[in-house]
């Protein structure tokens, strides 16, 4: 298998860099996709009303209560990093307060009836607490550095501050599977059986060096299918959900091709000169309409080095410069999602195999076929049926026979995979 999928590697293959043509009808049945958009509409509506009501309280905290300098205020006396935090403490509350109300709904009530979540109150209540720890961690090795770069760089601080946040992300890439990740899951190494042996064995075919095989407790959230390859260097590992383990071992060695195709391909390495690209233009972006003194006078704030900006600074840095700055990684992720499903289609040879694997993704986890435009736009991953239909072109291609998916159904575990 190592030698054809070897020769498969630069054969024909429909373009990563575009869209596949596909439609959703040629996958699914009408009232399969309707019951698909009854179920995400109410959460298409939560999140609408979520967004509305934090951006309308937001605006009016910066421009119409001046929170900045308020808070600010009442630590005078203290150097500029104290107070820094201090008004990104104060300023995250009230957004956290209403949007508290929004995720216990999705996730204790909606997803909850619907099959999807799994979570406790308590190991909600866990969540909120660890979320805005580390909203908090963010803030500290994120936002201090930036206005440090204010503070020393002048006029070019953007430049220093983007590279600084750049570094940063590297090292969060290295550690995050040890550091940050066990804080919300456990990670055990997976037991010796069919799907280890299988995952290792994909892993020399890729020739991708793994330093483990962890089993995700995700199950004590939800019920939604995932896997994936995280880390650097000593850190790299292959992380599979305990709710995937169930699939058959064909489709999960799909995923796990897949994930490992990101590796071969050095993918985390090659956006990296993207988001060198991105930083410093949001944060140019950012000196250019927050750092305006007109607007910093709408914030009752005279300088934007001073931390009683870092309201004005952080609504227009995350809710408009880096989502606008992002796009074009955005679109170099998709490209990346396509080349990591060439590296499974050519390693394993088996399109049928790869086709199968969406319904079952889809039909489990109750995914949204349907995307807005924008939410296409700003996607890092292609449209299911779009990676459907680049199996298929793929197989066609290449004079490998497939099968499409049953449709309406989703198969029962095969033997194998019940006894791994």
């Amino acid at each position: 298998m190592v030698g054809a999928a070897q020769l498969r590697r630069g054969a024909p293959h429909p373009p990563v860099g575009k869209r596949t043509p596909s439609r959703n009808d040629d996958f699914f049945e009408p009232d399969e996709l309707a019951e698909l958009r009854d179920y995400i509409a109410p959460l298409r509506r939560n999140r609408r009303i979520r967004v509305v009501l934090t951006t309308a309280l937001e605006l009016w905290l910066v421009f119409g209560l001046d929170i900045g300098p308020r808070v600010a205020s009442w630590a005078s006396g203290e150097g500029w990093v104290i107070r820094l935090l201090l008004v990104a403490f104060i300023f995250g509350l009230p957004t956290l307060v209403i949007t508290v109300p929004f995720s216990y709904w999705t996730q204790l009530v909606y997803e909850k009836r619907s099959g999807q979540s799994t979570i406790t109150t308590a190991t909600w209540i866990k969540d909120q607490f660890l979320e805005l720890a580390l909203g908090m961690f963010v803030v500290v090795i994120l936002m201090v550095p930036v206005y440090a770069a204010i503070h020393a760089f002048g006029s070019v601080w953007w430049l220093f501050g983007g590279a600084l946040i750049v570094a940063i992300l590297v090292v969060l890439n290295f550690v995050a599977p040890v550091l940050i990740m066990p804080r919300f899951n456990k990670f055990t190494p997976l037991e010796p059986g069919p799907i280890r042996s299988r995952i290792e064995e994909l892993a020399e075919m890729q020739g991708v060096q793994i330093q483990g095989v962890y089993l995700m407790d995700a199950s004590k959230r939800t019920t939604r299918p995932n896997a994936g390859v995280t880390g650097f260097g000593k850190t790299k590992r292959v992380i599979i959900n305990d709710t995937i383990c169930e699939f058959p071992l064909d489709e999960l060695s799909q995923v796990i091709a897949h994930e490992l195709g990101h590796y071969r391909r050095n993918h985390v390495p090659k956006s990296f000169p993207f988001t060198a690209l991105q930083m410093p233009l949001a944060l140019l972006a950012t000196e250019l309409v927050s750092g305006n003194d007109r607007v910093l006078g709408w914030a009752g704030v005279r300088d934007l080095g001073d931390p009683a900006s870092f309201p004005l600074f952080a609504v227009f840095f995350f809710s408009v410069a880096f989502t606008l700055t992002g796009l074009p990684g955005q679109w170099l992720s998709r490209k990346h999602e396509r080349e990591a499903d060439l590296e499974a289609l050519e390693l394993l040879g088996d399109p049928t195999s790869f086709v199968g694997v969406w319904p079952r993704m889809v039909l489990t986890a109750k995914a949204n076929l349907e995307p807005t435009p924008w939410q296409k736009l700003g996607s890092t991953h292609p449209e299911i049926a779009e990676r459907m239909q680049f199996g298929l072109d793929w197989a066609e291609m290449n004079s490998v026979p497939a099968t499409r998916p049953a449709r309406r159904s989703i198969p029962q575990p095969t033997e194998e995979a019940a006894t791994a």
